[in-house]
């Protein structure tokens, strides 16, 4: 019953999120688009954390290494890969430009988007902006005797679990 309840919850989430970007794709588009005004330059990224989004975010801020203005990375993302979103933050540390970074009214930073938002210099959020993060899933699977352990242990309360558990780690 909670297993069928949990599954409900993230698909309602999911639902949630993806009625909230506007298009029925799940941002599977993914555009970099860049504004210029006199105090800053925004680079505004909208799609999933895929390839080529590193390249291109590192591209944007080579071409603006000089200018004075300040830099702001708009972000409305719905998460994605763990490597790519790491390929991003990479390249928003490993330069020496401080880029903030931002989340409109109604956007959306979701999974892995939060890691790459928490990387800017300054970071800015409407109060209608809305995140959403999660544990990171790395494993394709866990076989039903783990799941089941885990499942149990966790309805049982902290004091129940193992360390190992609470720090992410299987036996």
């Amino acid at each position: 019953m909670f297993k069928i309840l949990g599954i409900c919850g993230i698909l309602v989430v999911w639902a949630y999120f993806q009625a909230s970007s506007g298009s029925g794709n799940g941002f599977s588009r993914q555009t970099l688009s860049v504004s210029e005004d006199k105090e800053r330059v925004v680079l505004a990224w909208s799609g999933p954390v895929q390839e080529p989004m590193s390249e291109r975010i590192a591209a944007a801020i080579e071409r603006y290494r000089a200018d004075p203005r300040l830099l702001v990375l708009l972000l409305n993302s719905p998460g994605g890969s763990i490597e790519h979103g790491r390929k991003v933050v990479a390249v928003m540390r490993a330069r020496r430009r401080p880029v903030n970074t931002l989340v409109q009214k109604a956007g959306v930073c979701a999974s892995m988007c939060v890691p790459i938002f928490l990387s800017g210099t300054q970071r800015m959020a409407d109060p209608e902006a809305r995140f959403m993060f999660h544990e990171a899933s790395t494993e394709q699977r866990r076989d039903a005797e783990d799941q089941a352990t885990a499942v149990e242990r966790r309805r049982q309360g902290p004091l129940h679990a193992s360390r190992q558990e609470i720090r992410g780690e299987r036996h």
